[in-house]
């Protein structure tokens, strides 16, 4: 479903680029409507590098599972498969005749032994390997759970997933039932440096950027301390305000901490004094923030208030948990924000945890919002992912809030640069083509500019 939603965006943006939808009898009356030049965001104010270290650490969290030996049936099997990976009529004889394949693009399914090694033949421009990881076989019915593999030795890289379903047919041969496929295969995180992001924010014709530290990622939890992790911290904070030096006229930094650290204090007048960085990013959840824990609370307020004391602006994810929601956010607007009343505060994902939003916590916002609460006077919203796997209702409510809120605090934000195969501007599209808001109301958001971007 979330492919589906942002291959209907990246349609949505692409006829905004193009002068209007595709068809003869739209053509005309569409390209009176389009602007002459695509709307595009000034600023996208939610985005992220990945370092060569965290590169690593989130490449060995997903470390794929060893080969395992099979029976030799079974190893047969898989290696007839592979030697005829192109040929469909030695792949047909591998295949029950009721046999089906998931085409993992067409999001379908295949069904019938020539159509699916027809499919299959076709596929692929080269060979590869299949390596089994698990398999269980009961009376006339197995599984064979693989990744598809090329290279060699220390090169070697799966590039998919794959189950294959088994049943043993009258002959005593095992054949293949059904075969469940996913690409890309275990994910392989490869760095993302400022020159990259560059180049994503040229693709979707956007200015500027906000580049927030991830340094909270190396802060562990309170109870699981990282070896020497505040000079890891320290370290992913000078990599970040290093990267964002090669662009300075593209790209601003925010360092990253677990708030609730004893260093906490120190890095961020580090970074102030050191690197120069326009701001601090929160990650609530990350670093197990508890805003119902007074002591938690106490020292967040400490760190507000040295940011505040410092002129640095401030971008908060505030959600934590799926219980998270009305209670959080009012403490977060009774206790914390109010001591950080001098520079602008970006409450990350409309106050949610992205894809959507968290709406009674968003709710708190904007009706203190509308109610003139002076406590909100620098507050803002960025937009990253908040469009995503949402129902029509939802995005009608978003606009709803949106505009409770006000279109002018609004930052478009995109949280796109790494991860998940998604962009800046295929989210900029996904946000123009769900959202029910008016073509007034898309110009305003596209155009602002937070003030720490000024």
């Amino acid at each position: 479903m979330k492919q589906i939603l942002r291959t209907l965006g990246a349609v949505l943006l692409a006829t905004a680029f193009i002068g209007g939808p595709a068809g003869a009898d739209g053509k005309a009356a569409a390209a009176q409507k389009q602007p002459a030049v695509p709307l595009a965001p000034a600023v996208d104010h939610h985005q992220h590098l990945l370092s060569p270290v965290n590169a690593r650490i989130r490449s060995e969290e997903e470390v794929p599972l060893p080969a395992i030996e099979l029976p030799e049936d079974l190893a047969r099997l898989l290696r007839t498969r592979e030697k005829g990976w192109n040929d469909q009529p030695a792949l047909a004889a591998l295949y029950t005749e009721d046999s089906v394949l998931l085409d993992d693009r067409a999001h379908s399914w295949i069904r019938g032994r020539v159509p699916v090694t027809t499919h299959l033949s076709e596929r692929f421009a080269r060979p590869y390997r299949i390596t089994p990881v698990a398999y269980g076989a009961e009376g006339s019915i197995g599984y064979i759970a693989c990744y598809l593999t090329r290279g060699e030795g220390a090169a070697a890289r799966h590039f998919g997933d794959v189950l294959l379903s088994l049943r043993k047919e009258t002959d005593g041969a095992w054949r293949i039932a059904a075969e469940t496929p996913h690409f890309p295969g275990p994910t392989v995180w490869d760095p993302l440096e400022a020159d990259k992001l560059i180049a994503l924010l040229d693709e979707a014709g956007i200015r500027r950027a906000a580049v927030l530290s991830v340094a909270y990622w190396l802060s562990g939890p309170l109870d699981k301390p990282v070896e020497d992790e505040y000079a890891r911290v320290k370290a992913e904070n000078d990599w970040t305000a290093a990267q964002v030096a090669r662009f300075p006229d593209r790209l601003v930094a925010f360092c990253s901490f677990n708030p609730l650290k004893d260093y906490a204090i120190q890095e961020l007048d580090r970074c102030a004094r050191e690197l120069r960085v326009k701001g601090l990013k929160m990650q609530f959840g990350h670093s197990r923030v508890d805003v119902k824990n007074p002591e938690h609370v106490e020292k967040l307020r400490r760190v507000f208030a040295e940011a505040n004391r410092l002129r640095l602006a401030i971008v908060a994810h505030l959600w934590t948990d799926p219980a998270y929601g009305r209670q959080e956010a009012e403490i977060f607007l009774n206790q914390i924000l109010p001591v950080a009343p001098d520079v602008p505060v970006q409450i990350a994902h409309m106050a949610g945890g992205g894809p959507g939003w968290t709406d009674p916590a968003l709710a708190v916002f904007a009706d203190a919002i509308s109610a003139g609460d002076p406590r909100t006077r620098n507050l803002y919203f960025d937009l990253a992912t908040v469009a995503d796997e949402q129902t029509g209702e939802n995005e009608k409510l978003l606009a709803s809030r949106i505009r409770q809120i006000g279109v002018r605090r609004i930052l478009y934000g995109s949280d796109s640069a790494f991860g998940d195969g998604n962009t800046p501007r295929h989210e900029w599209g996904t946000f123009r083509g769900m959202v029910p808001l008016t073509d007034e109301e898309f110009k305003i958001i596209a155009e602002n500019v937070a003030p720490y971007m000024r």
